[in-house]
């Protein structure tokens, strides 16, 4: 440990030895996809998106180291210590920069050739068109999300009117349970109809049988088909 650090600032420096390891990491995996996948492919894809992410991960890092240099645990560190150490920061940072502008200006084509293919031309190599001719990779990328947005609104379109179509066809359901409802009821209700009518009948003929001759019974028989014509007027409101 260099002269005049105490150990309460192991921290930092180990913090910084990882984020340096970092930094090393992500410029060995660009000269190794720039050296074996120069024409692009799956593979170079794969190691442009894990140098990303460390990339990503060493921002943070930095940003940390930063932090930490400001903090109470850094107190017993000198002003001119903090200062290069701020140096090594700031040269760490200027790495990341120039990693990142490197995936960017290695693989401008490439990801042109895979906006295009993204844009509907899979099924062979990426053209040009009169559409993308005058477009720049930005302008590509504007048209590509244009079509995604289309197709969002044309997904949006579909869910609503499958939404419709069951909102539909639940209401029709529900109808039928009702109107099923409805017809045993008035199943139940000409039963009772109809075994009141026998009962009538019965009680009819049995007073016809019981009274041959007699006024009294007549005009009780009589009564009694009244009441009959009653019943049978009362079942066929029903029924309507």
């Amino acid at each position: 440990m260099p002269s005049g650090l105490r150990s309460d600032t192991d921290k930092w420096l180990g913090s910084y030895e990882e984020a340096t390891t970092l930094a090393n990491d992500a410029l060995g995996s660009i000269q190794e996809r720039n050296l074996k996948h120069a024409n692009g492919g799956p593979e170079a894809s794969r190691i442009s998106a894990a140098v990303r992410r460390k990339l990503a991960t060493l921002g943070t890092s930095l940003n940390k180291l930063a932090d930490l240099l400001e903090s109470p645990e850094c107190s017993s560190v000198s002003e001119h210590e903090k200062n290069r150490r701020r140096d090594l920061i700031t040269a760490l940072r200027n790495r990341r920069e120039q990693m990142q502008l490197s995936l960017k200006r290695d693989h401008s084509q490439q990801n042109r050739s895979a906006l295009l293919q993204q844009s509907g031309q899979l099924s062979s190599p990426a053209r040009e068109t009169d559409r993308t001719a005058e477009l720049d990779n930005q302008g590509i990328l504007q048209m590509q999300q244009d079509v995604m947005q289309e197709q969002d609104q044309n997904l949006t379109a579909m869910e609503q009117s499958v939404a419709s179509t069951r909102h539909l066809a639940l209401t029709i359901n529900e109808e039928l349970h009702v109107q099923e409802r409805l017809l045993e009821d008035f199943e139940e209700e000409v039963d009772v109809s109809h075994n009141k009518l026998r009962a009538a009948q019965k009680r009819i003929k049995g007073v016809l049988k019981g009274s041959s001759g007699d006024w009294r019974g007549m005009l009780l028989a009589a009564g009694l088909i009244i009441l009959l014509v009653f019943i049978l007027l009362l079942a066929f409101k029903v029924i309507l």
